[in-house]
């Protein structure tokens, strides 16, 4: 992906369709959001050198689970969303920002930042959780 914030739709719209139906629509809205402030934030605050360099993203899916590695461009200042992110009850519900590390902490269900190569990159993983059956009870009316 090119790091300009033009880039950054089109490429969550592309990696929305390569997800397919492979997560629920409530676990791939929260994938979509994820992956657009985590390429807003990129785009807008890594500074890369040269401003240029290009950002690499790595899909992988699955039933029902979807990792992400997205990897900071050459020359890109290193950013642990993880030690940035504001507890979301800690915003003033007024406030026009300041949500989207917040939420990509609570919505994603693995977030790791680190070194990968010659750079770093952020994985997120997001998993559609189903109950578990054995612990729920039957149904009214049902048989035990």
């Amino acid at each position: 992906m090119s790091n300009a914030l033009e880039a950054v739709d089109p490429m969550v719209q592309r990696l929305s369709a390569a997800v397919g139906q492979s997560l629920s629509d409530t676990t791939r809205f929260k994938f979509e959001l994820c992956i657009s402030e985590a390429l807003n934030n990129l785009v807008i605050h890594a500074r890369p050198i040269p401003s240029a360099a290009e950002i690499n993203i790595e899909l992988t899916v699955q039933p029902a689970a979807i990792s992400i590695e997205i990897f900071d461009p050459a020359g890109a200042e290193p950013f642990d969303l993880r030690e940035k992110a504001t507890d979301l009850s800690q915003i003033d519900e007024m406030s026009e920002g300041g949500r989207g590390l917040g939420l990509i902490m609570e919505f994603a269900n693995e977030v790791e930042y680190g070194p990968s190569g010659n750079g770093r990159r952020l994985l997120l993983a997001f998993r559609d959780i189903e109950p578990d059956s054995t612990t729920m009870p039957p149904a009214e009316g049902a048989c035990e």
